[in-house]
């Protein structure tokens, strides 16, 4: 392996992490792009639906129960916005991005393995100091990607 095999896979791998990162804030943009306008419009919406049932409800129910029963049909309605938003997927930008990101890694540990590091420079005892290093930064950029994921879910 030489060193510009391996710079060229360390950039590959820097550059599935960015694309990772831009995909998810896209995501993350228009999801709340989207659930800022449902809201709004939903807010709208409810007043006035809420100010026409209050004028047609409160001779049937009364003044008591007219509010209360229009206030518990409004929370069902937000749990059920709720719901729907929890099932939103991102798209297969994010899939693209791993894979990039993973095949730059393999790729990086199959040369390690294979061939001395820097030209010949005591290949084994380089390559065994180098390979831990190198799996290390990889499971950790794993392990926080993998962090980061559960606590968007």
């Amino acid at each position: 392996m030489n060193l510009n095999s391996l710079s060229r896979h360390i950039r590959l791998i820097l550059r599935g992490e960015l694309l990772l990162l831009q995909a998810k804030l896209a995501f993350a943009l228009k999801r709340s792009a989207f659930f800022g306008f449902a809201l709004l419009f939903a807010g709208l919406g409810l007043v006035f639906i809420n100010m026409g049932f209050f004028a047609w409800l409160s001779p049937l129910w009364g003044p008591v129960w007219t509010p209360a029963g229009l206030g518990l049909i409004n929370l069902a309605l937000a749990a059920a916005a709720l719901a729907i938003a929890a099932f939103v997927k991102p798209g297969p930008e994010m899939a693209l991005a791993e894979e990039i990101r993973d095949m730059a890694a393999d790729s990086i540990e199959t040369e390690i393995r294979s061939a001395p590091l820097m030209g010949g420079l005591g290949g084994g005892s380089m390559a065994g100091l180098a390979l831990p290093a190198i799996s290390t930064i990889i499971g950790a950029i794993a392990k926080r990607r993998k962090h980061s994921e559960k606590d968007e879910a």
